[in-house]
């Protein structure tokens, strides 16, 4: 897949993660606040072990898809991903991070539209995040792609979008 370009940030490059990417993805963590680590994780999280930094950067590009946001230097300024459980292959957990530095620049948002796509092209019928109920900015981020509330338990938020529903919605307004 060839780059493509945030129209909130047109300098930053949007480009799927690579296996190379290891070293790119935990300076990505490293700058990333305790706040930020624990609204991503939605736990503490002071580090990522050798694996999951593997599980994070060695994915199919179909069943599981990372994007990532490169500034003019190189350096990753985020990352939004989607991942199916083993076995499942339409419905997909979502996620975001995006260096303190640059959050509130709509690189979140960027990066979470041209997620949806590839997923919608990947032939991923429903996306779901779960988020903390106080995460401000992930929840109006996914309220703005049309994720509804589906539940909550356990301290977290959890919302779906429905990506064929949208689909067919969309297509309704293109007819009328």
């Amino acid at each position: 897949m060839f780059p493509r370009r945030l129209p909130t940030e047109p300098e930053l490059i949007v480009r799927p993660i690579r296996a190379s990417d290891k070293a790119a993805l935990l300076d990505l963590f490293e700058r990333l606040s305790a706040r930020s680590r624990l609204r991503r994780f939605l736990a503490p999280k002071p580090s990522l072990s050798r694996r999951e930094v593997a599980y994070l950067t060695e994915i199919d590009h179909r069943r599981h898809e990372a994007l990532v946001a490169i500034a003019p230097d190189g350096t990753f300024v985020g990352v939004a991903r989607y991942a199916c459980e083993v076995g499942e292959t339409t419905v997909a957990d979502v996620a975001f991070a995006v260096a303190d530095a640059w959050q509130g620049r709509g690189v979140g948002t960027g990066l979470a539209r041209l997620l949806v796509q590839d997923a919608r092209a990947n032939g991923i019928e429903r996306l779901h995040a779960t988020t903390l109920p106080d995460n401000g900015p992930a929840r109006k981020l996914l309220g703005r792609l049309g994720f509804g509330v589906c539940g909550i338990a356990g301290g977290v938020l959890d919302v779906d979008l429905d990506l064929a529903a949208a689909d067919a919605g969309a297509a309704d307004r293109r007819a009328a």
